[in-house]
């Protein structure tokens, strides 16, 4: 068995020189000729429909009678009984406008 040669001229040269090795357009013939998606705009759409959809279950489940008063005595005293369902609803906001922001941003 040959043992692997200590002083790699080759691995050498490649750990030096870090710049693009010019191709002849091998890579942008290669990436153009690969077969486009079908439907570019299947997923932004899936997402942004599942975000509407969790955006109305949330407006028509949300206890919202029942949510305390919010106020700085509550605040201050970290009183969990007024925290959590804030809390809770703070969550659900902030994931559905994630999903909104992440379906608008989309790039395929």
């Amino acid at each position: 068995m040959n043992l692997p040669e200590e002083n790699d001229p080759l691995d050498a040269l490649l750990r030096e020189q870090n710049v693009y090795v010019e191709d002849g357009g091998f890579t942008r013939r290669v990436v153009k000729s690969l077969p486009r998606r079908r439907h570019p705009l299947l997923r932004p759409l899936i997402l942004l429909g599942a975000t509407i959809i969790g955006s109305l279950l949330t407006i028509l489940w949300m206890p919202w009678k029942n949510l305390p008063a919010l106020d700085s005595s509550a605040l201050l005293s970290l009183n969990s009984q007024v925290l959590l369902p804030w809390a809770m609803l703070f969550a659900v906001v902030a994931s559905l406008a994630w999903g909104i922001i992440a379906a608008l941003q989309w790039e395929d």
